[in-house]
């Protein structure tokens, strides 16, 4: 066994733990500590002869990771953070059966064949793209689902569940959010990735949807260095710059004498453009060093943060941003992170090192296994168990799955201060509101005559390059090759 996971014994406290949401309209986080003993109790009182036929003493979770290779690190994170909570949920069931994947598509089939032996019930992860498309038909001949980490919403469905972060809905609920605010025409400075086409689409789609005005989009390069010209052209600042040197010329031209003209010009002597951009909030899916210099130059070329509202994604969720203070009273949206970072400072004091982000989606995927058979002689990990109506509260919290794979979370939107970020609108509770606003909008989409087609083109930008979506690091194979 690996020491890291020998070390799961050294655990002294219990931190909180998924529970289903069941015929309720509200999901409850609980305290493993204040739950009721692991179902096998209860077992041991029932009828012998009936237990013998029906009852499971073991539960197998294989669990799927790149323990060897150049992701080795990241993998034994995860391992940890599925470990610690299978720990958590004091279920002796419970067992963890982890598989080397070494980071490839070759080395996932071999982990997978190697599980198969095993007879799992649920299969946590992999975590690339490339290593659930090879172990899919795998686990379609064994019968049993899986519960991935990777970002590529294409590997989803027919048994493949993906718990992740979406791009897609933390974009929606923020645009939401600012035209709930009274915010009306959008931009977007969009990268040129994969990431970028996928926050295109539902950019341009929510703004359309909500009948706001979307006037201008552009795309960069990977490329710090080759900004300027993007940012130039939305801020449209050749043009308000000549606007400028026009009206300084012409001032200068009433001579010194007139006192108003000496008025303006000193009013206006500490700026370089005249007139307004041509929308009052912008986009920036964007995180690390790229999102900083993109914030700098975007201000440098007169686009006001204390008039533009600067909106973003989780990958703003990073304590680098308190050192920018043109992006101060930014808005955006991410899961409600309280009981993540509870988790993140456990982790570390266990450890000695910081967690992946990421980490916690181990954790989340082995709690919602736990839950699932929590009060149940046999496990039941079956599609309309995973994808209960209701939802489940995690680490990360609420969340729920679509028939197709597809997570769906409830997201708190957050603003940005020059030391935390703050919570201006909270994570919902459940999804009852959200599903009510979805139908109210169906209706109204289906009595509407006017055509919202998308207003900016994705032809120019690339199919897929591999870009990691939110909080997801650079992941790379034992290749080299990056993947989501």
């Amino acid at each position: 066994m690996p020491p890291f996971v020998k070390n799961i014994g050294l655990i002294i406290f219990v931190s909180l733990a998924l529970s289903s949401c069941g015929g309720d309209t509200d999901p409850m986080v609980q305290d493993i500590s204040s739950l009721p003993p692991a179902p096998i109790a209860d077992i041991a009182r029932a009828d012998k002869a009936e237990v013998a036929s029906k009852e499971r003493q073991e539960i197998r979770l294989g669990i799927l990771l790149p323990l060897s290779g150049a992701d080795a690190a990241l993998g034994e994170a995860l391992l940890n953070a599925a470990a610690l909570s299978i720990f958590d949920s004091q279920d002796n069931r419970l067992v963890l059966l982890p598989h080397d994947t070494q980071g490839t598509p070759e080395g996932a089939v071999q982990a997978m064949t190697a599980l198969m032996s095993q007879a799992p019930d649920l299969i946590i992860g992999p975590l690339f793209s490339h290593s659930i498309t090879a172990i899919k038909p795998l686990a379609k001949q064994l019968g049993v689902n899986v519960i991935g980490f990777s970002s590529d919403h294409t590997v989803a469905g027919d048994g493949i569940f993906l718990m992740n972060f979406q791009i897609e809905e933390q974009i929606e609920r923020v645009i939401r959010y600012a035209s709930e605010q009274g915010y009306a025409s959008y931009s977007a400075l969009i990268p040129e990735t994969a990431y970028g086409t996928r926050a295109l689409e539902v950019f341009s789609k929510t703004v359309t949807e909500l009948n706001r005005s979307l006037t201008s989009v552009e795309f960069y390069p990977a490329d710090s260095s080759k900004l300027v010209d993007p940012v130039k052209n939305i801020a449209r600042y050749e043009e308000r710059r000549k606007r400028y040197s026009r009206e300084v010329r012409f001032l200068k031209t009433l001579g010194e004498k007139d006192d108003f003209a000496q008025e303006m010009l000193a009013e206006i002597k500490n700026i370089e453009t005249l007139g307004k951009v041509d929308f009052d909030a912008i986009l920036l899916p964007e995180g690390g060093t790229m999102l900083t210099t993109l914030a700098a130059w975007v201000s440098y070329y007169e686009i006001d943060p204390t008039e533009i509202k600067i909106l973003g994604t989780g990958l703003w969720e990073d304590k680098m941003l308190f050192l920018e203070p043109q992006l101060y009273g930014g808005w955006f949206s991410a899961p409600d992170n309280t009981a993540s970072q509870r988790f993140l400072d456990r982790y570390k004091a266990m450890n000695d090192q910081d967690a992946p982000r990421i980490t916690t989606l181990a954790y989340d995927a082995v709690s919602l296994a736990a839950t699932l058979v929590r009060h149940a002689k046999i496990p039941d990990f079956s599609v309309e168990e995973i994808t209960n109506d209701n939802g489940f509260m995690g680490i990360e919290g609420l969340f729920r799955f679509s028939p197709q794979g597809i997570i769906e979370r409830g997201l708190a939107i957050y603003e940005v201060g020059p030391d935390s970020f703050t919570v201006i609108d909270p994570a919902p509770k459940n999804f009852m509101a959200g599903d009510k606003q979805k139908l109210l909008q169906f209706n109204d989409r289906e009595s509407a005559s006017e055509d919202h087609s998308a207003a900016a083109s994705l032809d120019q930008l690339p199919l897929n390059d591999g870009r990691p979506f939110p909080y997801n690091p650079v992941l790379k194979d034992a290749a080299g090759k990056t993947d989501q």
